[in-house]
């Protein structure tokens, strides 16, 4: 890890509304084993200003408040844009990270990645919607899924090397699946992303029913959205919407077939939650379906790349 030695670190956290989770969140991102300084960054957006109650107990925490509602994307590109560091990287305050997160994140960098993210754990194994919510929307990144090269990662695990805001910008300012097309202008750049499992964080998930629903269809709405700016996976879908139906079937099969190659236990709680998925499948495909006629899926069209700190 020597020539990374040099590289200045900042850790970019976006947050609306915060309780407890943002402080939980904010501990784990602090105890990180790692030896050398690095920055946190908070950029919050709720109407009230958190940061005299962060600074209580982060004093050297930077908090940007931002005075209009801001989705999750604009507020990562904020903070990146005023991070100093050489790598970025990115967490929510739904999540805890393990103490040894921004370590294997970088091992990816001294492998040679600009691009590198991590592995997704059930923060609510206890509830039956938060772990339906946790397998039908980070089957891809489960803890037991293999060190491999990908297309696209959550921006809940994630860092990025300064240089690759440079080159293609920063995230896209919409709902839902921007980070999907953060990694899109990234591989079309030529690049690679890293997925490596043993950096893990912890992702608190939803667990009452309406909230739940209410997700999936959002992500419906972003999965359109993404595919109508970018030549996504599944964006014949945008032009021929009745093949919806059978998004359902395909997703089932390719979650279980993901479950299969990670770890038998996947499989078991796959089955056993698979009712409340199945709705959650068809939510999806309903904001897939009412996305087009939705306004209010993005603030503004984008943060410039290059922009200036």
């Amino acid at each position: 890890m020597d020539k990374m030695q040099d590289k200045s670190l900042s850790v970019v956290i976006p947050s609306y509304c915060p309780k407890e989770d943002l402080f939980n969140c904010l501990e784990s991102v602090h105890n990180q084993s790692i030896t050398r300084p690095y920055e946190v960054i908070v950029v919050d957006s709720s109407p009230q200003d958190p940061t005299s109650a962060i600074h209580d107990r982060f004093p050297d925490v930077c908090v940007i408040h931002l005075k209009q509602r801001t989705l999750s994307g604009k507020a990562r590109s904020t903070g990146a844009v005023h991070a100093s560091g050489d790598i970025v990287f990115f967490t929510d305050i739904d999540c805890i990270v393990d103490h040894d997160w921004m370590e294997r994140l970088l091992e990816g960098h001294v492998r040679g990645y600009k691009v590198v993210g991590g592995s997704v754990v059930n923060g609510t194994p206890q509830s039956y919607v938060g772990t339906a919510e946790y397998l039908i929307e980070f089957n891809e990144v489960n803890p037991w899924a293999p060190l491999k090269d990908v297309r696209a990662l959550p921006s809940c695990n994630l860092s990025v090397q300064r240089e690759i805001f440079d080159s293609i910008g920063y995230f896209p300012d919409f709902l839902k699946g921007e980070d999907t097309l953060f990694c899109e202008n990234i591989i079309l750049s030529g690049e690679k992303i890293l997925f490596d499992p043993a950096a893990r964080i912890t992702h608190m998930n939803r667990t009452l029913f309406i909230k739940y629903v209410k997700n999936q269809i959002a992500l419906g709405e972003g999965a359109v959205e993404a595919r109508r700016r970018a030549a996504l996976h599944g964006n014949f879908l945008v032009s021929h919407p009745y093949l919806l139906p059978i998004v359902p079937m395909w997703r089932t099969f390719m979650i279980g077939k993901r479950f299969l190659i990670s770890h038998w236990r996947l499989v078991l709680s796959y089955l056993k939650h698979y009712p409340l998925l199945f709705i959650g499948l068809w939510a999806h495909v309903w904001g897939f379906v009412r996305g087009p006629y939705r306004s209010g899926l993005s603030t503004e069209k984008r943060l410039m790349k290059g922009a200036a700190k």
